[in-house]
């Protein structure tokens, strides 16, 4: 770690930070076409940013989801008995529980809609139309979720029970809401709290496509979730010109898993134009 990351989470006063490697990260993208059939795989919501959520528990936990949602139920369920992770209350907000149930809400944005508008205009033939977003900071995007959180806790009230850990997953899309922490290391330490309905007992905000943070309700304090690799001479993976690394792994889970519709996570920032020619699978990596 260089000395410019090690300040920047030695201010990351009363929170905790939780770091995975870079090959536990490739697990995940490998474990869950493996152990999840295929039909739970495509039910997953990849507008809604579902396939992220399942990547991104799967690898902080170290356990595949025991179900996905196919029909009408709680979004993924892991059974967290079997994890030996030692960081389940500040990931759950819970201890001595054997499962842990997620519902996954995106915060509502124009981008998506913008993203299918690309797809339509370039099957035509036609130019697409540009997309306006205004600068925020972390916390109003919290803020921003507020709605999304009730929503989540009520489905959760109706399909899981108190003997469970009862956890929402909010997906923020930077092209929604970008925000302008969004080059730092970690950002939980400028997170306030959020307000959390009292049934529910953790959230995870991925700020897509770059941070992940988790609020416990029991332990009243963020957890910033990084990804990296514990050797002096750990070097990343390489990614396409203007990807993300979380992105990266998008791109492998999707492969993996045969899902072959777009994802409007998984894009490209940079100075081109958009043709025609990448309608289709490579529609997935435009860039804006």
């Amino acid at each position: 770690m260089s000395d410019d990351s090690a300040k920047s989470l030695g201010g990351a006063i009363s929170t905790d930070v939780n770091a995975i490697t870079y090959e536990v990260m490739d697990w995940a993208t490998q474990a869950l076409p493996a152990h999840v059939p295929a039909d739970g795989l495509k039910k997953l919501k990849l507008a809604a940013g579902e396939h992220l959520a399942a990547m991104l528990t799967t690898a902080y936990l170290g356990i595949v989801p025991v179900a996905v949602d196919v029909h009408g139920g709680v979004d993924l369920v892991y059974r967290v008995a079997d994890s030996d992770s030692d960081a389940l209350s500040s990931l759950l907000g819970r201890n001595g529980v054997e499962f842990a149930d997620f519902e996954v809400k995106p915060i509502p944005g124009d981008f998506r809609e913008h993203d299918a508008a690309v797809s339509r205009a370039l099957k035509r033939g036609e130019e697409p139309g540009t997309h306006r977003a205004t600068f925020v900071s972390a916390n109003d995007v919290v803020e921003a979720a507020q709605s999304m959180i009730a929503k989540a806790a009520k489905q959760l009230r109706d399909k899981s029970s108190p003997d469970r850990a009862r956890v929402v997953f909010i997906v923020s899309h930077f092209l929604d809401r970008p925000y302008v922490e969004c080059l730092d290391l970690a950002i939980a330490h400028t997170l306030t709290a959020p307000t959390l309905p009292d049934e529910i007992d953790a959230v995870w905000v991925f700020f897509a496509p770059s941070h992940l943070v988790v609020w416990s309700a029991v332990e009243q304090r963020w957890t910033q979730l990084l990804l990296g690799s514990f050797k002096e001479d750990g070097t990343a993976p390489e990614v396409d010109f203007g990807m993300e690394l979380l992105q990266h792994y998008e791109g492998l889970f999707l492969e993996r898993a045969g899902l072959d519709a777009s994802s409007p996570f998984y894009y490209g920032l940079g100075t081109g134009s958009i043709t025609a020619a990448t309608a289709g699978r490579t529609r997935q990596t435009p860039t804006y």
